[in-house]
């Protein structure tokens, strides 16, 4: 009876968590960065990467998987594939699990994994499904690093690329444990301003690899790339795709890929979240190539991939895009998720909403504080103030601006003593 429980547990936490896609596309209360997007022949995308569970730490000793058919309305899979406690499935190191990926061969789903012991540190496991359980970790000899990423190209070849300041990429052998001749500075940091998280694909005759870079602000907060007409190179510097910065007063890195996903490009990625490094939550931006097959840098956005925000529908905060000040983006014991820690000249923005009328007042749900004062803007010009009365759990003011129908930003000004209170959500009335 006691094991037939156990199953029963088990079962339930593989069961799905749903949520809407709206970026962060992660639900409240759980965190999955270093997102790498895959499709396998069908109308589902899933999002491999690592999961973070503590502020002291990058990630954690499990994998989860994010899965969506629409890309509109996401599931969680959680702990698919584990290094420590439950599930686990690596014989040999006890180590975190950093940034993943995975490919399909015939009927079977292998997932690259990798870790910070370097007596283990990248590694490859099986599965039925493309959602685990992954089984059997096994070491990939001849690799020393983290971050994988895997190229199929259309010969069948396999081509497994990893590392740190320098990219290192070799062709898996047919048991694709093992590699052959490792080639060494595909990418360096000198000349492509590579720091990590490389992702591979080709599109056309052209071989990209984006990768997190520190090309600005001597912080890994940009998702930058290079081209080739080879998987070996040399590559060429392109740009930046997507920059992070601002989403978080502590945010230091990021990483991500890019996919075709049913016919439209998209570039995926993580923010931070409540004042840490850590605790990163994956968000997504269509891209578009031009003539030439760059990419035009793209910003942080609210909607992501769901269209534009209705503000006559009540938003939450927590998907805010842009932060500057000290307030952040806070999850509470009970995994509900506000913006918190604002003082006096700190702003939010919320990036973008469509208008097909003007509003005359804007409501703010709050968790009470000292109380303060809210300047709303459109398209950065003032267009109203709200006064949030110490103690009250709901605020209202009137707008003296008109705003045009069609697609705008909308910003908040803080002012008022530090601890004025916490913002849960908004609606324009």
């Amino acid at each position: 009876m006691k094991n037939i429980l156990l199953l029963i547990i088990y079962a339930i936490n593989l069961l799905p968590v749903m949520m809407q896609a709206q970026n962060p596309i992660c639900p409240e209360g759980t965190f999955f960065a270093d997102p790498s997007a895959r499709q396998f022949g069908d109308s589902t995308v899933y999002l491999y990467g690592s999961c973070d569970e503590n502020a002291d730490y990058w990630c954690s000793y499990r994998n989860d998987v994010l899965s969506s058919t629409d890309m509109h309305t996401w599931a969680v899979h959680s702990n698919v594939f584990a290094s420590k406690g439950k599930n686990d499935e690596v014989q040999g190191t006890d180590a975190l699990l950093f940034a993943s990926d995975c490919i399909q061969k015939e009927s079977l789903y292998y997932l690259f994994f990798c870790t910070p012991d370097k007596s283990f540190s990248e590694g490859i496991a099986v599965a039925h499904s493309p959602v685990g359980p992954f089984r059997n970790g096994r070491k990939i000899r001849g690799c020393v690093g983290i971050d994988p990423t895997v190229l199929v190209d259309e010969d069948g070849s396999i081509y497994y690329y990893w590392g740190q300041n320098s990219l290192c990429g070799a062709k898996l052998n047919a048991d694709l444990c093992s590699v052959d001749s490792v080639r060494k500075d595909i990418l360096t940091e000198r000349q492509h301003f590579f720091h990590e998280g490389a992702q591979a694909f080709r599109r056309g005759d052209m071989y990209y690899l984006t990768y997190t870079s520190k090309v600005r602000k001597d912080k890994a907060t940009c998702i930058a790339y290079s081209t080739a007409s080879s998987p070996w190179g040399p590559f060429t510097y392109r740009g930046v795709i997507i920059d992070n910065a601002g989403c978080d007063p502590q945010n230091w890195n990021n990483h991500g890929s890019v996919a075709n996903i049913n016919g439209r490009w998209y570039v995926f990625y993580h923010r931070s979240t409540n004042g840490t490094k850590v605790f990163r939550k994956a968000c997504v931006e269509p891209i578009q190539f031009d003539e030439n097959g760059l990419i035009k840098e793209v910003e942080m956005t609210s909607n992501g991939a769901s269209g534009f925000l209705n503000p006559f529908k009540e938003t939450e905060a927590r998907l805010v895009c842009k932060l500057s000040g000290n307030v952040r983006i806070i999850t509470d014991a009970g995994g509900q998720e506000r913006l918190s820690g604002i003082k006096d000249g700190d702003t939010a923005i919320f990036r973008y909403f469509a208008f097909d009328k003007c509003p005359g007042q804007v409501t703010l749900g709050v968790k009470p504080g000292q109380g303060g004062q809210v300047t709303v803007m459109i398209d950065g010009k003032p267009v109203g103030k709200i006064t949030v009365p110490k103690g009250e759990l709901i605020a209202q003011g009137k707008l003296s601006g008109k705003i045009a129908k069609g697609i705008h930003s909308v910003k908040f000004r803080f002012d008022g003593p530090d601890c004025m209170f916490e913002l849960d959500n908004f609606k324009f009335e």
